[in-house]
């Protein structure tokens, strides 16, 4: 059984002529006989009362037409869904990011995405690198924006600008004099750190060596805007990508006089088949990479 005489069948029953639904069709009436006789033969019953001038379907035609027109309208709705998404006038992108994701960087991809892409319903779900990369695996996530220090075998990165990390307290803390801070000066600090973020957790500890952030540790949230208003308030202060905090007026940023870095990736994985969504953002992301590299 084929679409073409399910096509064939209906456009007889429509017009009630195998002529003119070949007329319709833009083919040989023969062509269309055929179809439909071979159609009869599989079915192994009659679909048409030939006898009279007309072709007038049969009790089993009626019934067989009712279900071949929902076939039909099932199958046209499926291709015209497949068409927009290829067209990426629909869809879901399912985007991962680590708290950290919020750099400015990362937002102005989003940005540019959904402004090119506006039918495009973008499901943001954040956590951790290393659980971001394993939902990445095992496809419960498109493409995910993690840090190096992780990285997996299984996972394509793409690398981004790197953001250098700073000093963030409020306009009243009295390091906000300085251009350049020694870490020696941060001893009697409270620190507030990112929750849930191993890798930056294991950054910061790694460069500050002769802190011990076991007393220093005051406060601990997985949302960097809470952090930036707790930070405000002066609960405390935090190390944290200049970037995040230079947009935030009520923050004043200082220059570690030894600079720490973190590698933002576009991480993916390797041999999936992306969706039109995820190929999308990807190719914009390779471009933004193109431009600034």
């Amino acid at each position: 059984m084929e679409i073409r005489q399910l096509e064939y069948f209906l456009m007889v029953s429509k017009v009630n002529s195998f002529t003119r639904a070949a007329e319709r069709l833009y083919v040989s009436q023969p062509a269309v006989t055929n179809a439909v006789r071979a159609l009869e033969d599989e079915l192994g019953i009659q679909l048409f009362d030939r006898s009279q001038k007309q072709a007038l379907l049969t009790m089993e035609g009626r019934i067989f037409c009712k279900h071949v027109e929902q076939l039909m309208t099932g199958i046209s709705n499926t291709l015209e869904e497949i068409n927009a998404l290829k067209n990426l006038s629909s869809g879901v992108l399912r985007l991962g990011l680590t708290p950290l994701g919020s750099i400015p960087a990362c937002v102005l991809l989003i940005k540019n995405f959904i402004e090119s892409y506006p039918n495009i319903n973008v499901s943001i779900y954040e956590n951790n690198t290393e659980t971001l990369q394993k939902l990445l695996i095992e496809d419960k996530l498109d493409v995910a924006i993690v840090f190096s220090g992780c990285e997996n075998n299984s996972i394509t990165y793409i690398e981004l600008a790197k953001q250098e990390l700073a000093l963030c307290c409020n306009k009243q803390h009295r390091l906000r004099r300085y251009n350049v801070i020694n870490i020696e000066e941060l001893k009697n600090e409270n620190f507030i750190f990112i929750d849930n973020s191993p890798i930056y957790t294991q950054k910061i500890k790694d460069s500050f060596k002769e802190i011990n952030f076991t007393k220093n540790i005051v406060l601990k949230s997985s949302h960097i805007q809470t952090i930036k208003n707790l930070i405000s308030t002066g609960c405390g202060i935090a190390i944290l990508p200049k970037s995040i905090c230079d947009t935030d007026d009520n923050l004043i940023t200082v220059a570690l006089s030894q600079p720490i870095y973190m590698q933002p990736l576009v991480a993916y994985k390797t041999n999936r088949h992306q969706s039109h969504a995820a190929k999308a953002i990807l190719n914009l992301i390779k471009k933004e990479v193109d431009i600034n590299g």
